[in-house]
């Protein structure tokens, strides 16, 4: 299925998705103050759709702040999303790009994340992935990017709407077993367990000593960790009853 018909959005300069105008109504108003046509529309991949006179230089923007961006990154999203804008590249020609808003900064006060786990995801998103990472500031910016940017692309009578095609796919195992191991610890912990003993019933059969040896967990981790893997499970009912 395509993402969107042709007859509903000629002559545009940019699909704003439903869901992130319900959200943004803002950006999809000052949009449309700087002269933009917009269309607002459900898509399958992506917030923003730019189209351009040449197919080939349209664009699909995933617009991030860096408080999603640090949630989608522990729930394992981050890949998910990543998947589905190289595959609407690689099917239709056009170019996926990630905009990243805010101060990065916010991740590492706000948790305990080193700040260089978060640049690996970007670095893995640029040069593995083939996705640019664009930072902005704060909203404004991104609006004045993406109108400069949409306008740069041609007159809207010239612009071509691409039949985006995009399939959901399940998670791979590696994505599942990565998904598994964060709920441990975080992603940069995630990782370094997953390095260290491979595979996640080596982590479960793990001691506490052995899971001290990752870097970056003490032993109060790794008490916590051993506990998840060795502590009976019980029904919410059995434990009101021993409460009780």
């Amino acid at each position: 299925m395509p993402l969107i018909s042709s007859s509903l959005l000629a002559p545009v300069d940019v699909v704003v998705d439903s869901r992130e105008a319900s959200k943004n109504k803002d950006i999809v108003e000052e949009l449309k103050k700087k002269g933009l046509r917009v269309a607002v529309l459900e898509l399958e991949v992506g917030d923003y759709y730019l189209l351009a006179s040449e197919p080939s230089k349209a664009v699909i923007v995933e617009r991030k702040t860096v408080t999603d961006f640090a949630n989608s990154i522990r729930d394992g999203r981050i890949w998910d999303q990543a998947r589905r804008l190289k595959e609407a590249a690689e099917k239709d020609g056009v170019k996926p790009l990630i905009l990243l808003e805010g101060w990065l900064g916010v991740i590492e006060k706000r948790t305990r994340w080193n700040m260089a786990a978060v640049l690996r995801v970007i670095d893995e998103l640029v040069l593995d992935w083939g996705i640019p990472v664009l930072p902005t500031h704060n909203k404004r910016a991104t609006i004045e990017w993406i109108a400069a940017k949409a306008k740069s692309l041609g007159k809207p009578a010239e612009k071509r709407v691409m039949r985006l095609r995009v399939e959901k796919k399940p998670p791979t195992i590696r994505e599942r077993i990565l998904y598994v191991a964060e709920g441990l610890g975080g992603p940069v912990i995630a990782r370094r367990l997953l390095e260290r003993f491979q595979t996640l019933r080596r982590i479960a059969n793990a001691t506490v000593k052995e899971l001290m040896s990752v870097e970056g967990v003490g032993e109060k981790r790794a008490s916590e960790i051993y506990a998840i893997f060795n502590t009976p499970w019980q029904s919410d009912e059995l434990e009101r009853g021993q409460d009780a």
